[in-house]
């Protein structure tokens, strides 16, 4: 090798050295809030906390073989809580979350779990899938890591914050802060002496007291109050804790609780509830309170023209400047009763860096000593389990440092927003944190009663919950019109071997009214109780009723068309049998189609509808759009097939008469349709329950027309005609059988039926 190759080898290894010397450290973005009192933190803060996370993060990870490579660099979402025209940002922050995500703008996000999860419930909404282009973002955006981290590592986390961060025993979201509602007030000063004596006799009854009772004494004392509402955070934090004060928010106590929201007596509580709002707003103009912010908020307690600050017990930071941990003046709110806020860190499915190694990072940054590291810099509040306090040496090193604090968390009563809305019949939280604070703002401003109540009902309830004697009437017109068709089948069983009956196939005949009982059942599946359960059988309920009308319809037709053909009852091209195998086939795949869905597929409830509207619960599975296509396409065939063996059949027949029945039965099948759709989209408000009860009649009025078409009518014939209709039969299979078909009145059909009945009796 000559000594310019030697030297050009040299060059490019010195190259390669220097970029490893040299090269900047990939960066680990994470996305959380900015601080929500903006104006009162300063930027400098902002970035101390950026880069002393960082450093903490470089220093924790200086001696790993790979992540000493990386750094971290936090991204402060621009999270405006009121913006001018008065709406939430909520919903403005979800869709600009799940977009950069996709994107890969974030490696990570630290959310709360307000947002996380928040579209997880029975009763899932069709807004998420439209505002937010995913139906359930926090599986779809973020990384389960449960196969990285190994659930030892969470146990000193609290439990109940711990498992916000989990679905089925996925580890999306590690607890990375928590915090609670304080009122923090006016210390020893000269310059707030009298607010600080007023103060001090308001937090001697602070634990008795309710909201109202606060107020009231507040008013007596002349102290002036202003609270934020411009955070839909907060304004539904003080909904939750201002009705705790009056009653018990539990289901575990009252399986009804919501109630109180829309019964008769709800009045008292929203006027009252208005009352209080407008008294602690500027001018008593409720419109001023809704569009507070935390900094306005803050700006009237350090001018003494509020007496408290309601903010987080994070926020003890900003007092830090002129109090000792030892002496932050805060207290809890009245009753001791406070929401929790929780968050989490949770990673980008769609990150580049490998999910092993965001497990890792997520770790670093939420373990103990972390969090340790952000209370003392930051004031931020630690997820730990408090309750092992005795034996961790961690937890009593904190409350030494922290002890006002710790003392407060000792005497509060949690409030877990996410439990209180939440059951099987309620809407997701996604719509409460979008719809229902505005709800509430506008409830102040407006006074609108019916406005609000209405909104709250259709948090829990279903349009269909409740229909009264228009349901009791529903069911008892279903079931008479079920007992009719019960008949029928029993009749056209006794009556097989007659003609009249024979030419029309009395099998496949009963598996068309079998199959119409069973349409008249499915109206069940938009009643309660609901589960996951009760759709997949209805499911399999829908399978065969559609299947035992349209596939029995197409055998009765072709049968038909064949003795137009042959003009005999015997068919020996395709006998009964034969039929039957074929229709019993065919009925069985397409219930095995429905059954492997059931199997295989995730299913959920969809309301149609939401708090802007009274909700209908419908049932629906993964991939349905597809899946649903190969079925509706399946149906489409036999349909198509259908239409050309009655075109065929009518071309054989001389009168209309022959036939007309199989348009019937054809028309009063898309019933199904229709009765659907009716009651899914009819928005009749408290009319509802009657034109249910309509819609209920028109189906139960199509289904008795198509049986009573098919067999219903010869039976009446045949019960009318002869005494001996039980033993009817013949053998006189060479007759024109066409004339069996349709029921044709006067002299020639009784002479018939006369003819037949003396046939049997001789016999």
């Amino acid at each position: 090798m000559n000594f310019r190759n030697i030297l050009k080898v040299f060059l490019i290894y010195l190259l390669f050295l220097s970029k490893i010397i040299w090269a900047d450290k990939q960066r680990i973005k994470i996305c959380m809030k900015q601080p929500d009192m903006p104006d009162n933190i300063p930027r400098e803060e902002w970035e101390r906390y950026r880069k002393e996370l960082n450093n903490y993060f470089i220093e924790k990870t200086k001696n790993h073989e790979i992540l000493n490579n990386y750094e971290i660099d936090i991204y402060f979402y621009p999270y405006l809580p009121v913006e001018s025209n008065g709406q939430p940002v909520a919903l403005n922050y979800m869709n600009d979350l799940a977009s950069k995500l996709s994107k890969k703008e974030y490696d990570f996000v630290v959310m709360d779990e307000r947002i996380l999860f928040n579209e997880m419930a029975l009763m899932e909404s069709p807004l998420i899938l439209s505002e937010i282009k995913y139906r359930q973002p926090s599986l779809e955006l973020l990384h389960d890591l449960s196969k990285y981290i190994n659930k030892k590592d969470l146990e000193f986390h609290d439990p109940k914050i711990l498992s916000y961060g989990i679905y089925e025993n996925k580890i999306i979201g590690i607890p990375f802060e928590y915090d609670f509602d304080v009122l923090y007030y006016h210390g020893k000063d000269e310059k707030y002496s009298k607010s600080y004596n007023d103060t001090q006799l308001l937090l001697q009854n602070m634990e008795n007291y309710t909201w109202n009772d606060l107020i009231k004494q507040m008013e007596s004392n002349a102290q002036p109050l202003r609270v934020a509402f411009g955070d839909d955070n907060d304004l539904l934090n003080f909904v939750i804790e201002y009705t705790s004060n009056h009653y018990n928010l539990s289901p575990e106590y009252d399986s009804n609780y919501m109630d109180l929201f829309t019964n008769k007596s709800s009045t008292n509580y929203y006027t009252e509830f208005r009352d209080l709002v407008r008294t602690f707003s500027e001018k008593n103009n409720a419109r001023n309170a809704a569009l507070t912010s935390l900094d306005d908020a803050y700006n009237y307690f350090k001018k003494n023209n509020s007496s408290f600050f309601k903010a987080k017990a994070s926020h003890h930071y900003i007092f830090r400047s002129e109090y000792s941990n030892y002496e932050i003046p805060l207290s809890l709110p009245p009753k001791y009763q406070t929401a929790t806020t929780h968050k989490y860190l949770v990673a980008n499915k769609f990150s580049k860096i490998n999910p092993e190694l965001l497990a890792e990072i997520a770790l670093i940054l939420t373990d103990k000593d972390a969090q340790l590291f952000r209370a003392k810099n930051f004031g931020s509040i630690p997820t730990f389990d408090f309750s092992k306090m005795d034996t961790d040496q961690d937890l009593q090193n904190y409350c030494q440092d922290n002890p006002i604090l710790c003392q407060v968390m000792e005497k509060m009563k949690k409030l877990y927003i996410r439990d209180i809305f939440k059951s099987d019949t309620m809407v997701p939280f996604f719509e409460i944190l979008y719809l229902i604070p505005i709800r509430f703002k506008n409830y102040f401003i407006t006074n609108d009663l019916d406005y609000i109540k209405f909104s709250l009902t259709n948090v829990y309830k279903f349009i269909t919950d409740h229909l009264g004697i228009y349901g009791i009437l529903s069911i008892l017109v279903s079931t008479i019109t079920i007992l009719f068709f019960t008949f029928y089948i029993y009749m056209t069983i006794k009556l097989k071997n007659h003609p009249y009956m024979k030419v029309i196939s009395p099998i496949f005949c009963n598996f068309i009214v079998l199959g119409c009982i069973l349409n008249l059942i499915k109206v069940l599946k938009f009643i309660p109780p609901y589960s996951l359960l009760k759709i997949k059988l209805f499911l399999i309920i829908d399978t065969l009723g559609t299947n035992l009308i349209y596939i029995p319809m197409f055998a009765v037709a072709y049968r038909i068309y064949r003795i137009y053909k042959t003009k005999t009852l015997i068919v020996y091209t395709l006998n009964n049998k034969r039929l039957f195998i074929i229709v019993f086939s065919v009925i069985f795949l397409a219930v095995l189609y429905r059954i492997i869905i059931v199997f295989t597929c995730r299913f959920y409830y969809e309301s149609i509808g939401s708090v802007r509207y009274a909700r209908i619960p419908v049932g629906y599975y993964s991939n349905f759009k597809t899946l649903n296509g190969i079925y509706q396409g399946y149906l489409s065939f036999i349909f198509i097939a259908l239409i050309f063996m009655i075109v065929a059949t009518g071309s054989h027949s001389k009168k209309f008469g022959d036939i007309c029945y199989t348009f019937v039965i054809f028309s009063t099948n898309i019933s199904d349709y229709i009765v659907g759709r009716l009651i899914t989209r009819l928005d009749g408000g408290d009319n509802y329950p009657l034109f249910f009860f309509i819609t209920i009649i028109f189906s139960c009025l199509l289904h008795f027309i198509c049986v009573y078409t098919l067999v219903g009518s010869r039976i009446l014939l045949l019960m009318r005609g002869s005494r001996n209709y039980r033993n009817s039969s013949t053998t006189n299979d060479s007759s024109d059988a066409t004339q069996y078909i349709a029921l044709r009145p006067g002299i020639r059909i009784m002479s018939i039926i006369k003819r037949f009945s003396i046939f049997n009796i001789e016999k």
